[in-house]
């Protein structure tokens, strides 16, 4: 602790950064660097010396060099992963959609639900496939303003 508020002088602070005393005298001229005077001589409080030094650094910071980076996917691998993740989105899709057929005592069901739930191309997915395996059927009938809505019924 008491190295961090240790007070150098330039010649030390030049040592320290192993640069020309000159160049660090332009430097505080300049106040480019932290430092302040005692009398006529320039004091550098060495915390202060190495918070400017990390305020300076270029790259990723330190903290970065143990996080995990994740290796660059291939545009195949990515499109795959996509793919993937698209396909788990149908197959949970279709899972709600028949448990809500199950649990409800309805036998008309707004495809807006479900859309609003998984969103438009999952859950048209979804109730294709479901339809195909005849465990639905999709209609329209007309809504409060005589507006057509898309409706799933049991089959």
């Amino acid at each position: 602790m008491a190295n961090e508020r240790q007070l150098m002088t330039l010649p030390e602070i030049a040592t320290y950064l192993g640069m020309a005393e000159r160049t660090i005298y332009v430097w505080v001229q300049q106040s480019k660097i932290p430092a302040f005077k005692v009398g006529a001589s320039w004091r550098f409080r060495r915390s202060e010396i190495d918070a400017w030094l990390e305020s300076q650094r270029s790259g990723p910071s330190t903290g970065l060099l143990n996080d995990p980076v994740e290796p660059t996917r291939s545009a195949f691998s990515r499109k795959r992963q996509d793919a993937n993740e698209q396909e788990a989105l149908v197959q949970a899709c279709m899972a709600f959609i028949e448990s809500t057929l199950k649990q409800d005592d309805r036998d008309v069901w707004t495809v807006e639900q479900f859309v609003e739930r998984f969103g438009d191309s999952t859950a048209d997915e979804a109730i294709k496939r479901l339809s195909k395996r005849k465990k639905l059927r999709v209609t329209e009938e007309s809504g409060l303003n005589r507006d057509k809505v898309r409706v799933i019924t049991r089959r």
